[in-house]
């Protein structure tokens, strides 16, 4: 008795887990559910505020004026947020909760490094479409994806690429560079930085490439613990800050306090290429420089190319959505129309539009596998940017940037400056090549 009871309870959880493992039903009716993490406090904030705002704004947008989006077939998109106030481990439980209680078609948007490296493994094997990461961090690099992996679709230019980028720009930039100072943070950002502009020195056979010194940093460092550091690099010709926002800002303050490299070009990750990201003392003349990659490109002549036009649309109609929009206050309006992060969101919904307009297009349902389908079939035009390219397990993001430096405005706080394009947009191979 015992073992036939034994036996009806394995077929029963066999049974029970057959049917937990049949694949999603097509969404054809009904509202399209995506889903987010943001973060509101902290110091990401200034990111994830803009972020999260413009998200909301973007998809009530979409709600009340369904004839500019005919390929929905008059369906709302439904939008599930949830704030992480910074902290993977609750990032994680939102993206869990995300895909088994608010059951979203596509998760589009997550912010943050600390969501992605904690939930790893969860996106990348949920079969949940997920477009886009706010993060440049490895954790969503692959080389390529297989499997599940490529489910996963990030469309920012990822540290491991743009660290190869930074160390392209410092030698091609700068005249008579002959030591590059580089200062990143033991965070994935800072380590992934590392790596690109390690590998990219790897493949630099001149016999006068420039000496690369390394400096590590934990990422909570403030301006006094860095002092001691900045010694290190005394005597570099470019200065490498490989670290997001707050250590940034402690680099920055400690390398002006040190004769032997104030003054000296500082580069930084595209994260920083905001004005409300420039420490005060970059308005003191003197003081170094700030460079920078940019992906979002929207102050280009009209009629220069048919990319320059594509993009110039795009943020017009980035800038209708802020005008109509109900969430953010009208003497801010100003602001999110050249706030970089504000765009970001903008460009993970319209990355996650592509998709619903080739399935449209292909009269398909939808499904996980329909929707990896038709983002794999072609390049995916990004919006007031480049594109990527998801064929063939293709995950490194965009590897075309351009390089602007940060302009004070005279006799103003730093939030009131502007990054200027000194360099248009290029691609790893295009600067390569300018070595050989």
């Amino acid at each position: 008795m015992g073992k036939k009871l034994s036996f009806l309870l394995l077929s029963l959880l066999l049974v029970l887990s057959v049917v937990g493992c049949k694949p999603k039903p097509p969404v054809e009716t009904g509202p399209i559910k995506i889903g987010a993490t943001i973060v509101t406090v902290g110091p990401f904030a200034a990111v994830g505020v803009p972020y999260g705002e413009f998200y909301k704004a973007y998809v009530e947008y979409i709600n009340a004026n369904p004839d500019k989006y005919p390929y929905l077939n008059g369906r709302k998109i439904e939008a599930f947020i949830y704030d992480c106030e910074g902290d993977g481990a609750k990032g994680k439980t939102f993206i869990e909760k995300l895909i088994n209680d608010d059951e979203v078609d596509v998760l589009v948007g997550i912010l943050g490094t600390w969501n992605v490296v904690a939930a790893k493994e969860i996106l990348e094997t949920s079969k949940v479409p997920c477009v886009y990461f706010g993060t440049g961090s490895s954790a969503q690099m692959f080389e390529p994806a297989e499997g599940d992996q490529r489910y996963m679709m990030g469309v920012q230019p990822l540290y491991k690429t743009e660290g190869r980028l930074m160390y392209l720009r410092a030698v091609t930039s700068f005249d008579n560079v002959k030591k590059i100072g580089v200062i990143h943070s033991d965070a994935d950002d800072g380590n992934s930085l590392k790596a690109g502009i390690e590998k990219q020195l790897s493949l630099d056979s001149r016999p006068d490439k420039p000496e690369v010194v390394f400096v590590q940093i934990p990422s909570s460092s403030t301006k006094a613990d860095i002092t001691s550091h900045v010694n290190q690099i005394a005597g570099c010709d470019v200065i490498i800050a490989a670290a997001n926002q707050a250590p940034f800002q402690a680099i920055y303050k400690a390398t002006q306090e040190n004769a032997a490299t104030r003054g000296k070009p500082i580069i930084t990750t595209y994260v920083n290429v905001a004005p409300t990201n420039m420490p005060e003392e970059t308005t003191d003349p003197g003081n170094s420089e700030v460079y920078g990659a940019g992906w979002v490109i929207f102050g280009e002549a009209p009629g220069s190319s048919a990319e320059a036009d594509r993009r110039l649309a795009d943020y017009a109609d980035y800038c209708a959505i802020v005008d109509q929009a109900t969430n953010i206050p009208e003497d801010q309006k100003a602001m999110y129309k050249g706030n970089a992060y504000a765009m970001s969101s903008y460009i993970a919904i319209r990355t996650f539009l592509v998709g619903m307009q080739r399935l449209n297009a292909k009269k398909l349902p939808f499904t996980p596998e329909n929707y990896l389908m038709v983002m794999e079939s072609e390049r995916v035009p990004v919006a007031i940017s480049g594109g990527v390219n998801y064929k063939d397990g293709f995950r490194i993001g965009l590897d075309s940037l351009n390089f602007s430096k940060f302009q004070p405005k005279e006799g103003a706080p730093a939030k009131e400056g502007k990054f200027i394009e000194v360099d248009p947009m290029a691609s790893i191979d295009e600067l390569f090549a300018k070595l050989k």
